[in-house]
């Protein structure tokens, strides 16, 4: 089978593949091209090192107008598209992002194009929008021509599934298949605190994600004073860049909390397992989006895992079993579950061996797998997509 992606949403600056939708677009590239498939990815590339040899890399320049703004992404995917024509014709074209595909559903109408959803921007503005309005209206007019006329939308939550049918997406076209996670990268680290230099002595919290609005680390922040008046010892680790950081910076200086942060920017992604192996607990308390990445790779390395019930969160985590849940928006329920789980360090970890014997199902190789069979295969044969029994259905994540 011969499959084209289209790649630009990262960090130009940091390693091809580690950042960004990205990450997700190279993690499905490298299983898929190692199982025999031809595999294209077009990007705005600026190095010369990838991620896996046997996937056909185009890369070229970006347009004259710049990167981050509206006209450019569009420039750019136009661009990437009439890159990959040169090589076609293509089974199938499949993006991260609903700019891209939404560009290649208008622009030709002989290849099936396949959207695995970073989010929705009607959930956004329901559960918590960083685009300004400009912005907004675009997104919407993207994921409605997505929604309409992509061949096949990959949920990987239920409750994406549900805002990708409320846009317009037919539902026998939405498959539920999960991201995956590179379960050879993220392994528990041992003696990861001495390589960190954290203390033995302190209580360690971690928090990695971009730093936005919808990600909720103000919600954590403003739960550090409840936890430190019971653990005074605690340090909160915050992994990431983005907008909001400075505000996160007030937000802490308000809270007389700065004194117990840390703040490390950016990690290369291959130095993450081991913040969370040194961590008693990582918490991502967001409001809004699809299945955070850091929560899979969390759980492949053993760190017990508090999340908001929200998304995908809810169709992984089984509370008592797999970790701890807590309503979004809410500080003092976010604070009692942190303290429940330092006050219970056993509890903690038999949870955690339980995300990560639950996580071994969902490696990249057998993602890839199940999306060119519950997928691509039946888009070429003219039926309709079917949703994978990777995805643990219980009563809160079912369609």
């Amino acid at each position: 089978m011969k499959i084209g992606f289209v790649d630009y949403v990262f960090n130009r600056q940091l390693p091809i593949g580690t950042d960004g939708l990205s990450e997700v677009v190279w993690s499905l590239a490298g299983p898929l091209a190692e199982q025999g498939h031809e595999v294209h990815i077009a990007g705005p590339y600026i190095g010369s090192i990838f991620p896996n040899s046997k996937v056909k890399v185009h890369s070229f320049e970006l347009p004259f107008i710049g990167y981050r703004n509206i006209i450019g992404h569009i420039l750019i995917v136009g661009k990437a598209i009439k890159v990959l024509q040169q090589f076609g014709p293509f089974d199938v074209f499949h993006a991260p992002e609903y700019l891209s595909t939404a560009l290649l559903c208008q622009l030709q109408n002989q290849t099936p194009v396949v959207l695995t959803e970073p989010g929705n921007i009607y959930e956004r503005i329901a559960n918590g929008n960083p685009y300004d309005f400009v912005t907004t209206q675009f997104f919407k007019v993207a994921a409605h021509n997505t929604a309409v006329k992509c061949g096949a939308v990959i949920a990987t939550s239920a409750e994406m599934g549900r805002w990708w049918k409320r846009t317009g997406t037919n539902e026998n076209k939405i498959a539920r298949i999960p991201l995956g996670v590179n379960l050879e990268g993220f392994t528990p680290v041992a003696n990861a605190r001495k390589q960190l230099g954290w203390s033995g002595q302190e209580k360690h919290l971690l928090f990695t994600a971009r730093l936005s609005v919808e990600t909720g680390a103000q919600y954590l922040l403003e739960a550090m004073p409840a936890i430190l008046k019971v653990y005074p010892n605690v340090r909160l680790h915050i992994v990431g860049k983005g907008k909001f950081e400075e505000e996160l910076h007030r937000i802490a200086n308000r809270l007389k909390v700065e004194q117990a942060l840390n703040w490390y920017g950016w990690v290369k992604l291959d130095e993450l397992p081991a913040f969370y192996s040194a961590t008693e607990a990582m918490v991502f308390p967001g409001t809004s989006g699809g299945t955070p990445r850091v929560m899979l790779q969390a759980m492949s390395c053993g760190a017990p895992f508090i999340g908001s019930a929200i998304g995908g969160i809810t169709d992984h985590i089984e509370p008592g079993e797999t970790g701890w849940l807590v309503p979004p928006r809410q500080p003092e329920a976010l604070a009692n579950a942190v303290i429940e789980v330092l006050d219970n360090p056993g509890i903690a970890q038999l949870n955690a061996e339980r995300a990560k014997t639950y996580v071994n199902s969902l490696n990249w190789a057998t993602v890839a797998e199940q999306i060119v069979q519950k997928v691509y295969l039946p888009l070429l044969q003219g039926k309709f997509v079917e949703s994978s029994e990777l995805v643990r259905v219980n009563s809160k994540s079912a369609f």
